[in-house]
């Protein structure tokens, strides 16, 4: 052993010594026993109530291990590394909240924290509060497990919650399950900038949401034909949130403990807050919210932020993905994108897997598959406050967004129906009926739609540029928003035992362009979906009487 001057040998401090063994012996019992996919970090006063997770998680097929977490990240990291290494580990739960943990260390979890290198340019903290960096293992800034925190402060909320993941995974079918709702704030870079990341984003979800699944937005700036009633922007916001929904996504400016607000010319209204989180109360299934802004993930806070705020409503969101602190567009822009992707064309079985792939995609080598990088980096480079630090903007990134819910959460991925049209056309006229057919999967009712594409109205907008605060005027706005939404031409529904099945539905007069053909069954249990796009002629008849074209987005 090396010796110091005196002559004396050097050796390891009583109380490191102490931590390398007890970290040795828990490692050597863990090792002893079988593999294991998931490690559980729980704080000690809640490991009792883990039971009925641990139970259902186990009826699943999961090989899961529970640990007591420590006290510091440092200790938490070395622990999650050790079972990696020892049993094959690919997805860890922390369970506990990370909010003054130094205060309360037996009843929540500490977080961990990277140093801010470029979003610490425009006001945000000097460090990133990042559970993502326990995921890290060979610490080159980007996770080798999918991770996810339950934020919860008591064994009762962590059996709610619980009972909550259960119902969910099992929730009956029903349209929810093809609604993706978007709420957006404005955006305050100045018009044309805020014009065109808004025309970019709406070209991105059209081409990267298939057209089986039903969207609608909600824009937060009165001149929109997206944006509702303003001054009931709120309660539309939440009524989005309470009709059920697959997702549930903000894109805008955010806050600790609020979302941004609505700016009219003579006053502000609020989009939701930890205030107007008690109105949340989905009727039927619960979204996986997706907060794109900034701070809503801020779980190292002293009182709970949005984020948990909403996650903690006995009717709220099945899960959060939000950021810790301030986030920058590009970066927010390639994530959703990657997101995107890996739940409509990946295969990831969990949530946890689907936010590992896309923080993976983060980094530029691993994405060259992201048709619209290009795009996305052409606009990051003109409106980026920072254009020369854009793939370190993504890098820090991969820590700033959290995921608050189960990582290993079931994804829900409707199948396709095989749908075809008999005669092979993909061009009608208004009268003509168009033969289906498909094969249903189960026995249950099939709705078929004719609908506009996403990037279509079904009715010339109102384009405003005149405010007017009378309650007329906004009732207009509102109706203006309805109809830009609704792009279901006509519907119908029948009822099939399973196997093959045929229809047909007819094409009604005064419509033109591109359309979707949309189908979705649903059975007791579970829905499928498809779609098929088609061009309905326009005829020259209802083109004189109209005098009206029909106009893209």
């Amino acid at each position: 052993m090396p010796r110091n001057r005196s002559g004396r040998f050097l050796t390891l401090p009583l109380i490191g010594l102490t931590f390398f063994w007890l970290t040795f012996a828990n490692l050597s019992a863990i090792s002893a026993q079988q593999s294991a996919d998931t490690l559980v970090l729980c704080s000690e006063t809640l490991r009792p109530a883990l039971g009925e997770w641990l139970e259902y998680r186990r009826s699943q097929g999961h090989r899961v291990v529970v640990q007591t977490a420590h006290s510091t990240p440092h200790k938490n990291r070395r622990l999650i590394a050790g079972a990696a290494k020892t049993m094959g580990i690919r997805s860890v739960v922390i369970v506990g909240d990370s909010g003054d943990a130094w205060l309360n260390p037996k009843s929540l979890v500490p977080t961990d924290y990277v140093l801010a290198k470029v979003n610490v340019k425009y006001g945000s903290d000097p460090v990133i509060a990042t559970d993502s960096r326990y995921a890290d293992l060979d610490d080159d800034g980007v996770p080798e497990l999918a991770i996810g925190r339950l934020p919860v402060d008591s064994a009762a909320e962590l059996v709610a919650f619980t009972r909550r993941i259960i119902t969910y995974e099992n929730a009956a079918a029903g349209h929810w399950q093809r609604r993706i709702n978007l709420i957006a704030g404005m955006g305050g870079f100045g018009s044309l900038v805020d014009k065109v990341i808004e025309n970019t984003t709406k070209q991105i979800l059209t081409d990267l949401v298939p057209p089986e699944f039903a969207t609608t937005m909600t824009y937060g700036s009165w001149t929109s034909p997206y944006c509702p009633d303003p001054s009931k922007f709120s309660d539309v916001t939440i009524e989005r949130f309470n009709e059920g929904c697959m997702f549930w996504v903000y894109m805008g400016h955010g806050h600790r403990y609020q979302l941004d607000n609505v700016r009219l010319p003579d006053r502000r209204v609020k989009i939701l807050d930890t205030d107007l989180v008690s109105k949340l109360g989905c009727r039927q299934g619960s979204p996986i919210a997706v907060c794109l802004s900034c701070y809503t993930g801020a779980h190292d806070s002293h009182s709970d932020c949005l984020a948990e705020s909403m996650l903690k409503q006995p009717r709220g969101p099945i899960a959060v993905v939000c950021g810790s602190r301030i986030t920058m567009p590009y970066a927010m822009s390639v994530m959703s994108v990657g997101m995107m992707d890996e739940y409509f064309r990946g295969k990831c079985v969990t949530l946890g897997e689907l936010m590992l792939n896309a923080k993976k995609r983060m980094v530029r080598v691993n994405d060259d598959s992201n048709p619209y990088r290009e795009l996305l980096e052409a606009l990051g480079q003109s409106f980026s406050p920072t254009p020369n630090l854009l793939d370190a903007e993504c890098r820090e990134h991969i820590h700033l967004i959290q995921l608050l819910g189960d990582p290993l959460l079931r994804v829900k991925r409707p199948p396709k129906l095989a749908l075809k049209i008999k005669s092979g056309e993909t061009s009608f006229s208004a009268g003509e009926a168009i033969e289906l057919a498909g094969v249903a999967p189960i026995a249950g009712t099939i709705r078929i739609e004719l609908a506009y594409q996403r990037d279509r109205f079904r009715q010339r907008p109102n384009f405003r540029q005149m405010y007017d605060p009378s309650e007329e005027a906004f009732e207009k706005i509102h109706q203006d928003y309805v109809a830009a939404n609704d792009l279901v031409c006509i519907k119908k529904e029948i009822a099939t035992r399973g196997g093959d099945f045929a229809t047909s539905i007819q094409v009604p007069a005064g419509i033109s362009g591109r359309c979707d053909l949309r189908v979705m069954l649903t059975g007791d249990q579970s829905i499928a979906l498809d779609s098929l796009p088609v061009r309905i002629k326009r005829s020259s008849t209802s083109a004189r009487r109209s005098g009206k074209k029909h106009v893209a987005r």
